[in-house]
């Protein structure tokens, strides 16, 4: 009977001990298995972070591009509204000057000067116009002309000048200061370069 007692605890040892190996060897693979998941997980956590980062940078970079494409829309906005009020100004004082020149005594040779200009270029039944305050000078403009002419006031002049028409020969050679100020006014508007800085 010791021989089956000794039989029987070594057989019980021998489960033990692989009982023993079980649990180590489940141990150890549980122990790698959760080191893998670990790292399965920092690693789908950090790829998780890095798209999420990625996007929130984009929204940024869209925001500011939007916020700064605003800005320069408005800063071009206010430049160009800026060179408008300048040009204004400078075609106000030039506006100012003409009607002084007007006023002077050099005018009415110019007046004069441009009707026999008119004279060269439109022939027959002629219309010549002027402002109101060009009237006083019909009987002079008529004899600059050579007589063949009807003299009109005009509200499309308002600064100076005179304007022929042939009704007949449908023509109409413009000398008013007007058109010359607004002639030079769009030059200046395409060749100028004006540019406004901060």
């Amino acid at each position: 009977m010791a021989d089956t007692s000794s039989k029987t605890d070594k057989f019980l040892q021998a489960i033990e001990k692989y009982a023993e190996e079980q649990r180590s060897k489940i141990r150890s693979e549980s122990e790698l298995f959760k080191e893998k998941e670990i790292a399965k997980a920092e690693e789908d956590g950090i790829r998780e972070a890095y798209v999420l980062i990625q996007r929130k940078m984009a929204e940024i970079k869209t925001q500011i591009s939007a916020s700064l494409s605003k800005q320069e829309t408005a800063s071009r906005q206010e430049l160009f509204l800026r060179r408008a009020e300048i040009t204004d100004e400078v075609f106000d004082k030039a506006k100012n000057k003409l009607l002084d020149f007007t006023k002077s005594d050099k005018y009415k040779p110019f007046l004069l000067q441009n009707v026999e200009e008119i004279a060269k270029v439109l022939k027959g039944e002629i219309t010549l116009f002027v402002k109101a305050d060009d009237m006083k000078y019909e009987a002079d403009i008529k004899k600059a002309f050579g007589n063949k002419c009807t003299v009109r006031t005009s509200e499309q002049i308002a600064i100076g000048g005179v304007i022929g028409k042939s009704f007949s020969a449908g023509l109409i050679a413009d000398e008013s200061l007007d058109s010359k100020l607004q002639e030079q006014r769009e030059w200046f508007c395409t060749n100028s370069s004006l540019r406004v800085t901060e």
